[in-house]
């Protein structure tokens, strides 16, 4: 029982991991704003890692996208207070570019 239990627990707190292509850690070094459809708000993380199991280095957020003006301020707050954040990410297919959609992201 307590074996069930266990796989039960650890199934549930990494699945946050199996949702995204992809997850990254580290600081934000880069903000770039475009248009509301055109991958809007960008970040870039210091080092510039690849996101989302792609060749790119940075990842976006639509003003389309729901709670888009919460990410963007966290966002923010992140890059002027040189905090660490975690951005969870998964690539979009209608351009056929692969690039990386943000869909979660987690501040410390």
């Amino acid at each position: 029982m307590k074996g069930i239990l266990l796989v039960l627990a650890l199934s549930l707190f990494s699945s946050l991991g199996y949702a995204w292509d992809g997850y990254v850690t580290g600081k934000i070094v880069a903000v770039d704003v475009a248009g509301g459809a055109n991958y809007a708000f960008r970040v870039t993380l210091e080092g510039a890692p690849k996101l989302c199991n792609s060749s790119h280095s940075w990842a976006y957020i639509n003003t389309s996208n729901s709670n888009y003006q919460t990410y963007v301020a966290v966002l923010l707050a992140a890059k002027m207070a040189g905090s660490t954040v975690t951005i969870y990410s998964n690539q979009e297919q209608s351009s056929g570019n692969g690039y990386c959609r943000i869909g979660y992201i987690v501040l410390r």
